[in-house]
């Protein structure tokens, strides 16, 4: 579909679905070696009829069969192998509203903070056009396309700077300059395939390439009405959208052969689609190969063309310059779409005044308004300097930009055009920045700094690559010397170079820097209570290039977090144990690489079990040798237990252990009497000497430790024989 770009508030909000393209026809491009004739037999043989074909892409304009769907139709020219591609004839459409026409200045132009529509703008919010103007006004000798609707070329501020075809006489009925078109004196409507490209877009009273040519080039200093950004211009009105702003893209490529063919140095298309086409890419690129700009509107739906595109405006050729709107206070227009890599500039957009049909002026806003400012800018320059090719008066402009803070990352260049910076260039490119330094925050995101070693650059151009053996692309324009590169992935390493620009061109780049983003923080981490003595860990690894983890801890909600051990990469489960019991531990996790640590995980905290209740209080062995847990032998067991091995790590480790291998133990011993007997004479001088260490007083202990000594030294160092003392 191809549109207009004006803004209607009224009418976006009630718009019915629309047609995609047009039924029974379709554009077909035969492979490369495939005859002109044996395309027309495939054509006679389907039953299909030629309505054109545009033979600088090799593209057939056909109609077919009746009663076929396009879809139909489709499938047997895309089975042929002889068909390179085939699609249909998509639909561009027009949906447009005048704003208010109470006011009649034209803030776009040269802005001093004027009432706009009943609100004031900001001082110099502008494209600086009265200080472009010291030094061109614009020639009629640059011609400009404007594919729209047609114009009121007889409107008394446009009349003298309409095209005129000086090949052709007008009304002798002849093809004069033999083109294919009869009498074409000032272009052509291709709508209505005749001589005659008078705007009847009558649709809301919109008017909409008149406006749209009244923007470019409507007379200057000529005491009437309004200027366009060109004083002196040559506006080749071709009509390619009818009286309700309906077009297709047929039309369109032979408008734009049209404008090839005559000598246009700028296409303007205020228009659009969702659909891609390739003969429409390739008629554009055509253009691009005869040297012509095309200035396309980037579209009225306040989204990010990045990842929704609309075409034109989308195509990536680099003879495009892709245009937002910009209001009277230098922030995008809240519906204008914007794009940080594939819209270039924003320029004003919002309540433009210019020309309308039947010799009146009128309020429109759209990026349909923006997008001439640009084409106009793109005359004034070529007026300077005739011998630019596309590619440097497009570097002009998008160098020329004024960088506005709210645009960075909005639009390619973050700023709105600069007529002036962008007609009278300074003699030389900016320095070369140096000392780029690239610092790591987060995950997502890396800090650049640099050193600004230029006193006149209009601002920077930041490129990045992933990885070592990447490729540069340009992902920001910013004006400081720092910037903050977001919405990157974990655990990457990126490069980054800068340079300066102004409209002159670029500075060398600076030094390269690289850093690394830290590994995603880990998730869902969950504690559970195992026993007296251990609690297991678990959590979400969200990250491909973690080191490994650390894991921290702190008792009670009031404690101090520490590292208490560190685990490899890829795992998400850890078993802390050691712990006293009836404790509660918070903990939490991060991952970690070389460049350093992620962000936390959620914190967990989990209690561990009492010493003198729950599963764990059990004496596994001994309540299997003694029958019950209320015996006596296993209560001084537990005592001791309590006591004297939970109350230090060794003795936790051991009661850890103990626990991991007696349940099974115990239950061999409970069901063989023999065992059973064998353990419990095996647990008598332990539950004594527990009993012994429980309950004995300081004069009994102090005995039993000299006993306990002296057997030692005995069993160390037995005493000889008096036999062996005489030998």
């Amino acid at each position: 579909m191809i549109f207009l770009l004006v803004y209607p508030i009224s009418l976006f909000s009630q718009e019915t679905k629309k047609s995609e393209y047009v039924p029974g026809e379709l554009l077909v491009k035969f492979r490369s070696g495939v005859s002109t004739r044996r395309a027309q037999d495939t054509h006679r043989f389907l039953g299909s009829t030629a309505i054109k074909r545009f033979s600088r892409i090799n593209v057939d304009h056909i109609k077919i069969p009746e009663g076929w769907s396009v879809e139909e139709a489709l499938e047997i020219y895309l089975d042929d192998p002889d068909v390179e591609y085939a699609e249909p004839n998509y639909y561009r459409y027009a949906t447009a509203t005048p704003n208010d026409t109470e006011f009649d200045k034209l803030w776009g132009l040269h802005n001093t903070g004027q009432s706009v529509n009943g609100t004031s703008g900001t001082a110099d919010a502008d494209i600086d056009a009265p200080e472009a103007w010291v030094t061109q006004i614009g020639s009629n000798s640059v011609v400009t396309a404007v594919l729209d609707t047609g114009a009121w070329y007889s409107h008394p501020d446009l009349s003298v700077n309409i095209w005129t075809n000086p090949g052709e006489t007008e009304g002798d009925s002849i093809d004069n300059d033999v083109n294919g078109y009869v009498d074409d004196i000032r272009g052509w409507d291709f709508v209505d395939d005749d001589n005659d490209p008078i705007d009847d877009n009558s649709l809301h009273e919109t008017y909409h390439g008149t406006h749209v040519a009244g923007i470019i080039g409507a007379e200057g200093n000529n005491n009437v009405g309004i200027t366009g950004v060109c004083w002196y211009a040559s506006i080749m009105p071709l009509r390619i959208l009818n009286a309700n702003g309906t077009g297709n893209v047929a039309d369109e490529i032979e408008a734009i052969d049209y404008a090839i063919d005559k000598g246009a140095r700028i296409i303007n298309v205020s228009l659009g689609g969702s659909f891609y086409s390739q003969s429409e890419y390739e008629s554009i690129e055509s253009a691009k190969d005869a040297g012509l700009l095309l200035v396309a509107a980037a579209g009225n739906d306040g989204t990010d063309n990045d990842s929704t595109p609309g075409y034109p405006a989308s195509y990536e050729l680099d003879n495009i310059i892709s245009v937002a709107a910009s209001d009277y206070n230098d922030d995008l227009a809240s519906w204008s779409n914007y794009g940080s890599l594939s819209v270039d500039v924003a320029a004003p957009g919002v309540a433009i005044y210019s020309t309308k049909a039947g010799d009146t002026y009128q309020y429109l806003s759209g990026t349909s308004m923006a997008a001439p400012h640009v084409s106009g800018l793109a005359a004034l320059i070529w007026s300077e300097d005739n011998s630019l090719t596309y590619s440097e008066v497009r570097d002009r402009i998008l160098n020329g930009v004024d960088v506005i803070p709210t645009m960075i990352r909005k639009v390619l260049m973050s700023g709105r055009i600069n007529a002036n910076n962008s007609i009278d260039t300074p003699a030389d490119e900016p320095a070369m920045p140096s000392l780029l330094a690239a610092g790591t925050l987060s995950s997502s995101q890396i800090d650049l700094t640099w050193t600004d070693n230029s006193s006149d650059e209009s601002g920077f151009k930041i490129e990045r690559k992933t990885g070592s053996q990447g490729t540069y692309s340009h992902i920001a324009t910013v004006r400081a010397s720092v910037d903050s590169d977001t919405g990157l992935s974990e655990a990457t390493t990126y490069y980054y170079r800068v340079c300066a620009f102004n409209s002159a061109g670029n500075s060398n780049y600076s030094n390269e820097a690289h850093a690394t983003t830290y590994p995603a923080a880990p998730s869902n981490l969950s504690a559970t209570a195992i026993s007296s003595l251990q609690i297991d860990l678990t959590w979400t690894d969200n990250s491909s290039g973690e080191s490994g983890f650390n894991i921290e801890r702190k008792t009670g909600s009031g404690g101090t977090y520490s590292v208490i051990t560190t685990v490899s990469t890829n795992v998400t489960r850890y078993s802390d144990t050691g712990l006293r019991g009836s404790t509660t531990y918070y903990y939490r996790v991060r991952a970690y690489n070389s460049s350093g640590n992620s962000s936390y995980s959620n914190e967990t905290s989990a209690t561990t079990f009492s010493y003198s209740g729950g599963k764990d209080r059990r004496c596994f062995i001994a309540t299997a040798v003694y029958g019950s847990e209320d015996h006596p032998h296993v209560k001084i067991l537990q005592s001791f237990r309590d006591t004297y091995l939970l109350d230090n790590s060794p003795g936790r480790k051991f009661v850890e252990i103990y626990y991991h291998y007696s349940p099974s133990l115990a239950d061999a011993i409970e069901h063989n009497q023999g065992l059973r007997a064998l353990v419990r004479y095996a647990l008598i001088p332990i539950t004594v000497s527990s009993a012994f260490v429980l309950y004995a007083g300081p004069f009994e202990k102090c005995i039993l430790c000299v006993l306990f000594l002296f057997l030692t030294c005995r069993l160390c160092y037995p005493q000889t024989s008096r036999k062996e003392r005489r030998h």
